[in-house]
């Protein structure tokens, strides 16, 4: 092809035949990665794969606008790029099976080139840029097209797999937050009921911290592992996390700790009525009662004011560790130590600030188990205790404590521009005065 002289603000095209094109990437069927596409298309027939998406499959042809550097006048380098052509699996199979040129379907093809607008879109009609089979190499051994022919295999292949896949977020939450109330009432339950023989003060501060590690570790890659409502509307204030998936995350979360509840109050049936000395006999507020093992309560010589006060410095303690351990620009834990860093945040929070109201932090941690208790007869003084202790300490003041410990980390240490306090604040124009009258 001849190649003529532009100028430096001009674009260069190069215009060959689609057919030609495409013929080029029919030679490639036979590359290994274009052969396995290929063969699996086949073994599976056409009508398997009439939904499936296409593939974006890179070819290493230079760019139709290539990036030009001026380096002088009359002088250019022309640095190629990857373009991309756009394969569907009837695209495949056609060249598969065709032995001379493939020709596209009315409507069936168009170029995507990265960095550039769909205004140089090649037309059905016309042609598309392409570099002769000297660049073909690159081709055979791209790791996108590994990746682009290979991401089939990863879709939900079954109904029950593509609902795990669209709520999965919610699902992990579920299971972390279930997982750390097995571990906390658990150990809350060995220890009070067996008389403290099993277990003591400190046992219980890593069984509730052995919890939240596990919980974090089943579903920190899936959901972020949150396990906590505080936590999760936390993020979504500072670090940008999406409002919409917070009251889904607090139903997720709220229902994975009552489950969680249920499943330890089945499993110590037995010693629970014998430590409230009757089958079924459920009480509260009693020597012999059971329901602080499962739900948050605060100390007789407690105010409501100071068992408040409380919650919200330990949970701002929580949430300032937490984005301080996650921030990149100060000390960030190594991959894959989150949960074990997390564990000796827990011990640390209890053995220090624990002892008042049983250090909630959490307030699926509290309402999840109080309803499992609801469900297995606990009376309703539950609920309206203390005024209804339970909204204003375990939730809000969990609540306010995460926004306060969120807001303190960022206002005196984090310098990154996922926070609102480190965004350009909005500038009035100044206007000048003038002294005629505006019409």
């Amino acid at each position: 092809m001849e190649t003529q002289e532009h100028t430096p603000h001009e674009h260069i095209h190069q215009d060959i035949r689609f057919d030609e094109a495409m013929s080029d990437i029919s030679s490639l069927a036979g590359s290994p990665p274009m052969h396995r596409e290929l063969s699996r298309l086949s073994d599976r027939g056409p009508s398997q794969d009439l939904h499936r998406r296409p593939s974006f499959v890179a070819t290493g042809i230079p760019n139709a606008h290539p990036i030009q550097n001026v380096i002088g006048p009359g002088h250019r380098i022309q640095e190629p790029q990857v373009q991309y052509v756009l394969v569907t699996p009837e695209m495949l199979e056609q060249m598969q099976h065709s032995q001379g040129p493939w020709h596209p379907a009315p409507g069936g093809l168009g170029d995507v080139t990265p960095g550039h607008t769909t205004a140089h879109a090649a037309p059905k009609t016309s042609s598309l840029p392409v570099h002769k089979p000297s660049s073909v190499q690159h081709f055979e051994h791209h790791p996108e097209l590994e990746s682009n022919l290979e991401q089939h295999d990863s879709l939900p292949a079954n109904p029950l797999a593509r609902l795990r896949h669209k709520y999965k977020d919610y699902i992990g939450e579920f299971i972390g937050t279930m997982i750390l109330i097995i571990f906390g009432n658990g150990v809350n339950c060995q220890a009070v009921l067996s008389k403290w023989a099993q277990g003591q003060y400190l046992s219980i501060s890593f069984g509730w911290g052995i919890g939240v590690m596990f919980g974090v570790y089943v579903c920190g890659g899936v959901s972020g592992g949150h396990i906590n409502p505080a936590v999760t509307i936390a993020l979504a204030a500072f670090r940008g996390f999406p409002w919409r998936k917070v009251p889904g995350y607090f139903l997720a979360q709220t229902l994975g700790a009552c489950v969680g509840s249920c499943l330890v109050q089945g499993n110590y049936h037995a010693l629970l009525n014998s430590f409230e000395g009757g089958y079924n006999v459920r009480t509260f507020g009693l020597e012999t009662s059971t329901g602080a093992l499962f739900f948050t309560n605060t100390q007789p010589y407690m105010t409501n004011v100071g068992a408040f006060f409380s919650e919200v410095l330990a949970t701002a303690v929580l949430m300032g560790l937490i984005l301080c351990l996650s921030d990149q620009n100060n000390n960030p834990i190594p991959n894959g130590m989150n949960g074990l860093v997390l564990l000796w945040l827990i011990v640390g929070i209890g053995a220090a600030l624990g002892t008042e109201t049983a250090y909630c932090l959490n307030p699926a941690r509290d309402l999840g188990p109080r309803i499992a208790c609801a469900i297995f007869g606990y009376p309703r003084v539950i609920w309206t205790y203390r005024n209804c202790y339970w909204i204003y300490t375990p939730i809000i003041a969990t609540i306010c404590g995460a926004l306060i410990g969120a807001f303190s980390y960022d206002l005196f240490i984090f310098s990154g521009a996922e926070s609102p306090l480190n965004r350009p604040w909005p500038r009035k124009e100044k206007t000048e005065k003038s002294g005629l009258a505006q019409v």
